[in-house]
């Protein structure tokens, strides 16, 4: 007797909601297998969300220190150069040092109106039958008058018996003839326009305070008046300059009418000459300074200078050893390669003979120290030239050493040359800063205006004169006298 095992409802299975057997078994093979793929995807998934995590931790501290950097280098141009101790920073206390002696307003010598304040009740029971003494407390206010002052110049007519003819004498001072805007208010104009004001916030200016209209046009006036009446004292600036013992030279860009130019900058302790060119070639240079300057030309490594034919030359060791800090900053040399240790050497050799420049200035040094200190630098660079490398940057600033190495220590040799050429870049700012405001020049016109009236308020400045007062004698046409000049021989 043979029995059949096989269920009757193996395709019509009650239990299994009458489905087939072999159907549902084979769908739990496939979700099984499923579920084992699904977990190995989820472990993968996992492990690399973790690596994401960490990454992303990675990424949050450096954008905290590139933000702290950037930070630090948006103020360092504000700090000072004093290096805090890493271990235990304390922070300078803000105010005097210690011991200070503190500075108090000088009072007025002159006195130009008195006021008298009398009580007139008392401010404790409102009684208004107070007696008044003799006795008084001074209080003195210095402010400032603020008014138009309108002048009526009367010219009488005389007659010269010997001549036979009618005589009509201009007024000899704060006269202008056929205007009607008087020296002073021409002169607070252009110096309002020499501190960064353009002409139409002057205009306000004029309007609002001093209750004088003046209009953009004659604002352009007084500064063409000005630069044609400056133009003689122009022209000796430049004599000064050519005839200089020392001159530093400098240029910066500058737009006329929208095309780019070029505001050169000669200058020294008492003298700034200005000129705005359509070249930044050699040309400009010769025909300032001559084809044969007599004097030592304080300069940057650029090459406009290099065709003049100088007394002497100083090359910026300033821009050297900013060139140096550069290139450092890029590479990241370790401090124990040899271009590591090149650029270190280099650049405490430079600062070397600037400490000794600076040491013989305040007392310290004499001037032996001055030639000991050059033959100390030139053996180093001539040591550190001899190192062995191939890198791009170190082998361009070792043939700028080499080509410029008989002006780079002129300032031992003569300790009245500087050894960085800031003083010059020191006179541009004036001429940046309106530019920022500005955008340089729309004319001929103004482009002579700029540089005649520059040249004279920054070099009146150097000779301890006030900006006003030099405007005023530009207005007057008056003889301004620089008195600190001292040229050579010509």
């Amino acid at each position: 007797m043979v029995i059949n095992s096989e269920c009757v409802f193996r395709d019509r299975c009650r239990y299994l909601n009458f489905q087939a057997a072999d159907k549902v078994l084979a769908e739990r093979d496939y979700l099984s297998k499923r579920v084992l793929e699904l977990e190995a995807v989820m472990r993968l998934a996992e492990i690399k969300i973790l690596g994401l995590q960490k990454e992303l931790n990675g990424l949050k501290q450096e954008k905290a220190t590139l933000l702290q950097e950037l930070s630090q280098a948006c103020r360092r141009p504000f700090k000072s150069n004093k290096k805090e101790s890493v271990e235990s920073p304390v922070k300078n206390k803000h105010g005097a040092p210690p011991g200070h002696r503190g500075a108090t307003r000088k009072k007025p010598v002159k006195i130009d109106e008195y006021v008298d304040v009398y009580p007139r009740r008392c401010e404790h029971c409102g009684n208004e039958k107070i007696t008044v003494y003799s006795a008084c407390e001074n209080h003195l206010v210095e402010d400032l008058a603020i008014r138009v002052k309108t002048t009526c110049f009367r010219h009488h007519y005389g007659y010269c018996p010997h001549c036979q003819k009618v005589i009509y004498t201009p007024a000899e001072v704060q006269e202008i003839p056929k205007s009607h805007i008087g020296p002073v208010a021409r002169a607070v104009s252009g110096y309002l326009r020499y501190i960064g004001i353009p002409y139409r916030k002057t205009q306000k200016i004029f309007k609002n305070i001093f209750g004088l209209e003046l209009s953009h046009p004659s604002l352009l006036g007084f500064d063409t008046k000005m630069g044609e009446q400056g133009a003689p004292l122009y022209e000796r600036i430049k004599s000064l300059v050519r005839h200089s013992s020392v001159i530093h030279g400098d240029e910066t860009g500058w737009r006329v009418d929208g095309v780019n130019h070029w505001l050169w900058s000669f200058t020294n302790k008492d003298v700034a000459l200005y000129r705005i060119e359509r070249s930044r070639g050699s040309k400009v240079v010769e025909e300032t300074l001559g084809k044969h300057y007599g004097g030592v030309l304080i300069s940057d490594f650029y090459a406009a200078y290099n065709k003049l034919e100088a007394l002497a030359k100083q090359r910026c060791v300033g821009h050297l050893l900013a060139k140096i800090k550069k290139i450092q900053e890029k590479n990241k040399f370790p401090s124990d390669s040899i271009d590591g240790i090149f650029y270190q050497a280099l650049k405490a050799a430079l600062k070397q003979t600037i400490d000794v420049w600076n040491g013989y200035h305040e007392g310290t040094k004499i001037f032996k120290d001055l030639s000991e200190g050059k033959e100390r630098a030139v053996s180093k660079i001539i040591e550190l030239l001899l190192l062995p490398t191939e890198h791009k940057d170190v082998r361009c600033l070792r043939k700028r050493i080499i080509k410029y190495n008989h002006e780079l220590f002129t300032f031992l040799e003569n300790p009245k040359i500087e050894p960085t050429n800031n003083h010059a870049e020191r006179q541009l700012r004036p001429n940046v800063i309106m530019r920022k405001i500005t955008f340089g020049n729309r004319s001929d016109t103004g482009t002579r205006n700029h540089q005649v009236i520059m040249s004279i308020i920054q070099t009146s400045i150097l000779n301890g004169i006030e900006p006003f007062n030099a405007y005023l004698s530009l207005v007057l046409n008056q003889n301004l006298l620089f008195t600190n000049q001292k040229t050579r021989a010509p």
